[in-house]
């Protein structure tokens, strides 16, 4: 049995943070740690994950983003797999650990979690929405390139703990996911993906904006190409 950790990263989730953690708490798994990264929220979420026990916690001053949270994520877990689980509740935990067996059996390093395959469904909630455009654009190419037919290399992700730390992190803030997901498929680790529910934020909470998309593609044309 592998141990699996579940990333959280907050920044201003007071409403959701609570559920979040309670949410991985309930998980019916004997070998798993929860990893809680808050980037200096102000909004009072500090003070719920304070009280909160039989957690990790860490407790950061300023919102150093995404990049450090993750890079910091993968020196501290104590997992063999780590499932990142963002504390606005999009994502679908109950498969977490069908997921991480998923991988095992395929002897996986990454498995992208695709909001769209094989879910007409959703697919039509995401495609009605302009701002989702960046989403289809951004699987296209990097399906080009790499020779890959994923359905959504946007969605959250779980990582194989010891061959992730290799791949390298330096470029920040949103381009960040974009150059790395680039990284991992340059690097030709074992990647797969598998379907994940999903709840779409509101329109003004999205986490990527169809403006996002040019810095995307840059991101992804550098890794590349250069």
């Amino acid at each position: 049995m592998k141990k699996i950790t579940y990333l959280i990263p907050v920044f201003n989730e007071v409403k959701t943070i609570s559920k979040a953690i309670n949410n991985i708490k309930k998980i019916n798994y004997p070998k798993k740690e929860i990893l809680v990264i808050d980037n200096g929220s102000t909004d009072g979420s500090r003070n719920i994950i304070k009280k909160i026990k039989g957690i990790k916690k860490i407790l950061r001053k300023k919102n150093l983003g995404i990049a450090e949270t993750n890079k910091y994520a993968f020196k501290k877990a104590k997992g063999e797999y780590i499932f990142r689980y963002d504390a606005d509740l999009e994502y679908d935990y109950k498969k977490s650990i069908n997921i991480l067996k998923f991988a095992e059996r395929k002897k996986l390093d990454v498995v992208f979690l695709s909001r769209l395959k094989k879910n007409d469904k959703i697919f039509l909630k995401v495609i009605s929405r302009p701002r989702f455009i960046a989403t289809f654009v951004i699987t296209f190419f990097i399906n080009l390139f790499y020779d890959k037919k994923f359905t959504d290399v946007i969605g959250t992700k779980l990582y194989r703990t010891k061959i992730i730390k290799k791949v390298p992190i330096d470029t920040h803030a949103k381009g960040f996911e974009f150059a790395f997901i680039s990284r991992i498929l340059k690097m030709k680790l074992r990647v797969d993906e598998k379907f994940i529910n999903y709840r779409p934020r509101k329109y003004g909470e999205s986490a990527l904006k169809f403006y996002d998309l040019l810095n995307a593609l840059y991101q992804i044309f550098k890794i590349k190409f250069l």
